[in-house]
């Protein structure tokens, strides 16, 4: 897939060239590819962390379901844009689907700007997300984790909203770091503190490890998180490099307002 995606890159920038000095307009390229292929897989990955970290909670992330149908449009002298067509489930019912569309778009050496639809309403989970937030607030001694899941893989239910929330927040990093090539999903919480404050706010400070797809690196990242009900996370982040990074990668504390746009029919 990858070596046919060069072929006609390389085909359209030379006629790119071409057209210089000819004044020849050379238009997109749109393509049908399989749903099933690399490509179309990893679009639709960035696509899920994107819609985790908008429309996720402690008691609702989701997961891709099936990719129904994806396309694939050069665009010359921007980059490769991903049309898709997906079913996603979360946790708290699995035995039910929701249906998406997304355009990711890749750069060179840029986010992925994404654009999102889903047909559900964000209320979804509200309720027990109100509930773990009022204890948390309650809270005179504060929360502290290691190891979630553990080596086995169990995570106490207990501590599971903690374990989702740094998955939503984490998919904001994940989304940042995607690129066409590269993957990520999170796989541990090494360490979870959480941070007492008098505002309406919960704070925790996490410690969480990304696997690194193809490359199979495990990455450390330090992640800071404010989060309150039917609200995004603020989060800030420094995570460690990996073999193919030559330097450390942060970012500015606050809520993050990267490239892409996003919508949810049926939403308040």
């Amino acid at each position: 897939m990858y070596s046919v995606l060069c072929l006609v890159s390389c085909f359209i920038s030379s006629l790119n060239g071409m057209s210089q000095g000819n004044n020849l307009e050379i238009p997109d390229i749109i393509m049908e590819i399989r749903t099933e292929a690399r490509a179309a897989q990893q679009a639709a990955s960035v696509a899920i962390h994107y819609l985790n970290y908008h429309h996720g909670s402690p008691h609702n992330v989701f997961q891709l379901y099936q990719l129904k149908k994806a396309s694939l449009e050069i665009m010359v002298n921007e980059g490769h844009k991903y049309h898709l067509k997906f079913e996603v489930e979360n946790g708290r019912s699995s035995n039910v689907t929701k249906f998406c569309t997304a355009k990711v778009l890749f750069y060179k050496k840029s986010v992925p700007d994404t654009v999102l639809k889903c047909n559900f309403k964000d209320s979804d989970g509200f309720k027990k997300d109100y509930e773990f937030y009022l204890n948390l607030r309650k809270r005179m001694d504060p929360v502290v984790g290691y190891s979630i899941p553990d080596n086995f893989g169990f995570i106490a239910p207990e501590t599971r909203p903690i374990w989702q929330l740094a998955i939503v927040s984490a998919s904001y990093i994940m989304w940042q770091k995607s690129t066409e090539v590269m993957k990520y999903n999170m796989v541990q919480i090494q360490e979870v503190h959480q941070q007492i404050r008098t505002d309406e706010f919960l704070q925790f400070t996490y410690i969480v490890l990304l696997h690194e797809i193809p490359s199979q690196e495990i990455i450390t990242c330090n992640m800071w998180v404010m989060w309150q009900p039917k609200q995004l996370p603020n989060v800030k982040y420094t995570c460690l490099p990996s073999a193919t990074e030559s330097f450390s990668e942060e970012s500015e504390f606050g809520r993050p307002e990267g490239m892409g746009s996003q919508g949810t029919e049926g939403s308040a």
